[in-house]
């Protein structure tokens, strides 16, 4: 037993030394079971800080109460203003305000017009511009909309009769008509008449007993007309599979380019790069050879992915190929910087994978590949910004699904050049100083 134990002792002792398997059997566990907590406790309290366009052109107090409503709402941050090409800030106008969804500042744009609600309505007049780039996003956002809004319906409907009495009847006759039904309410309901006759400015937005997300059935939801008008992707022909074949494409290709990054070390280990050397060839040479490679085959893993999602999906990734090309050349660039970075930091092969599967997981999942980055916690959604994955993505997204022009997904592809040359120079010090060769 003695003997067992002593064997036990010896495996624990190489397990804790082995940095890769260590990370894989508690760290990559760890920070999956918070990252999809993170998830799903997002997912059950719903958005968050989500902005929403919006412009308010009614004087009504129903509307300004529901700007008030909506604008101290958790879910959403109203934007009121845009910086115009002159680099000053601007009020929303209808034309601009579509703009500014259709270009991606914004998921959607909620509008109220003048006429949103006059002396003659009985329902509040809405115009909702979104762009649909993530289906579960738009539903939630959608919802949590339209339940606020609903909120102000029973004030509306009262209002709303409040004033149709007073048209029929005329002012005075239908404010007189109005006050008796006040009473007559207040006395058998003990209801305070003074409300009843003032329901705008009475708070419905936490009353408990309206069911204020129900379905059709709901009287008040006939009370609100709501003009919805997509902007963006209305030509896409799969719209489910064009917003997530960049993301696996790349999380594979990460993988990818890890794996044959990291073969640097089996070919030291096996003698291959010391016959090599054996010819006019530099250690330089081997590096770059080896970052060409990856990159060509990068570039060619990406449009074959987008290929066969052409063909298998009817992706339309030749209407605007060559922008599609640009970010595909960035992706595989910072890609493969990625993948010399692991055999540049990285002591064995062992290491640099064990490496590579814990960043690849983590870029992946807060750079959008496998969910949406506006259900993720404020502090990971800004984490999400340094992950090349998530800029890719947003690459893709432009080109495949908001169709942009050249100089628009400049950003895109400028930020994964520069994530490429940072990283780029690292490897290079890192080469330099480590004893790979």
């Amino acid at each position: 037993m003695k003997t067992i134990l002593q064997l036990i002792k010896k495996d624990y002792i190489l397990f804790w030394h082995d940095k890769p398997a260590v990370s894989l059997t508690f760290v990559v566990p760890i920070f999956l079971i918070f990252l999809f907590g993170s998830i799903f406790s997002g997912v059950s309290s719903g958005p968050t800080g989500i902005d929403i366009a919006f412009m308010n052109n009614s004087d009504s107090k129903i509307a300004k109460k529901l700007e008030s409503v909506l604008d101290t709402t958790q879910a959403f941050h109203l934007v009121r203003e845009f910086r115009d090409d002159n680099g000053n800030m601007v009020s929303f106008d209808t034309n601009s305000i579509k703009d500014f969804v259709r270009k991606g500042n914004a998921v959607a744009a909620l509008v109220i017009p003048k006429d949103a609600f006059t002396d003659t309505s009985m329902g509040l007049k809405l115009k909702f511009f979104y762009d649909p780039k993530n289906d579960m996003e738009m539903q939630m956002i959608e919802g949590v909309l339209t339940q606020r809004v609903m909120t102000q319906m029973p004030s509306l409907f009262m209002t709303g009769m409040q004033h149709k009495a007073e048209t029929y009847l005329g002012t005075d006759k239908g404010k007189n008509f109005n006050k008796k039904i006040a009473e007559t309410v207040g006395k058998y309901f003990n209801v305070d008449t003074a409300k009843i006759l003032h329901w705008s400015s009475y708070d419905f937005a936490d009353s408990s007993n309206i069911d204020s997300a129900s379905s059709k059935s709901n009287f008040f939801s006939d009370l609100l007309q709501l003009d919805k008008e997509q902007l963006v992707g209305k030509e896409v022909n799969n719209p489910n599979a064009t917003r997530s074949v960049g993301g696996w494409a790349m999380m594979f290709l990460l993988f990818t380019l890890t794996a044959t990054s990291t073969s640097l070390f089996d070919e030291n280990k096996s003698g291959v790069v010391l016959r090599i050397l054996s010819a006019p060839v530099s250690r330089v040479h081997i590096l770059w050879g080896k970052y060409l490679y990856n990159f060509s085959l990068g570039c060619i893993q990406l449009l074959v992915m987008f290929f066969v999602g052409y063909l298998l999906f009817r992706i339309d990734i030749f209407s605007h190929f060559f922008n599609l090309l640009l970010v595909i050349i960035a992706g595989a660039l910072a890609c493969t910087a990625f993948g010399m970075l692991l055999a540049a930091v990285s002591k064995t092969s062992a290491q640099a994978n064990g490496l590579g599967t814990l960043l690849i997981l983590t870029m992946s999942g807060i750079g959008g590949a496998w969910f949406p980055t506006f259900i993720l916690p404020p502090f990971i959604q800004i984490l999400s910004k340094f992950s090349l994955v998530y800029w890719a993505m947003e690459g893709f997204m432009n080109v495949l699904w908001r169709g942009s022009n050249t100089l628009e997904i400049l950003p895109n592809v400028g930020v994964l050049i520069g994530i490429a040359a940072v990283v780029n120079i690292f490897s290079i010090i890192r080469f330099k100083k480590g004893n790979l060769f």
